[in-house]
């Protein structure tokens, strides 16, 4: 029986000890920002569909953001059109931003589906979203996705 108990009294005691370490993690963490603010055909082969993205990452918490790495997708009017990804990326310090560049490849058949699109249905807005996973070097943090979406006006 005393040795149930003692048994008992240690899980307990763990138990109690992994809840108290939970509630340090800062509860306040801030998602960070990504926002597209450049687009340039990539020199390096002009017949392909390859192009450099900007993307400007806000980090809006006091902690540095140290990424392990970066993944994201843009689609125009529900068609994924490009994606690209990113390692080795530079910590962003707390309370800052940081403008990096992602080389990315433009889907062939989904750019020639959209275009498609917009010749039998002209339209004035194009909708977007941008889906951005970045990766984390931290145990405690884990990868994150940011979606953006909005409207593109075309005139």
């Amino acid at each position: 029986m005393k040795t149930t108990h003692r048994l008992l009294a240690l899980l307990f005691s763990i138990v109690l000890f992994a809840l108290s370490g939970c509630g340090t993690l800062n509860s306040s963490y801030e998602t960070p920002k990504v926002d597209v603010v450049g687009i340039k055909k990539s020199a390096a082969d002009a017949s392909a569909l390859q192009f450099t993205i900007q993307l400007r990452i806000l980090n809006p918490n006091s902690e540095t953001l140290k990424l392990g790495g970066l993944y994201y997708e843009l689609s125009l009017e529900g068609i994924e059109v490009i994606t690209g990804t990113a390692n080795n990326l530079q910590p962003i310090a707390g309370y800052s931003d940081a403008v990096i560049s992602v080389s990315s490849t433009a889907s062939l058949i989904n750019s020639a589906r959209l275009i498609r699109r917009l010749i039998h249905e002209p339209q004035e807005l194009l909708s977007y979203k941008l889906s951005a996973k970045l990766g984390s070097t931290s145990k405690w943090k884990p990868a994150r996705t940011i979606t953006q979406s909005g409207q593109i006006a075309l005139q």
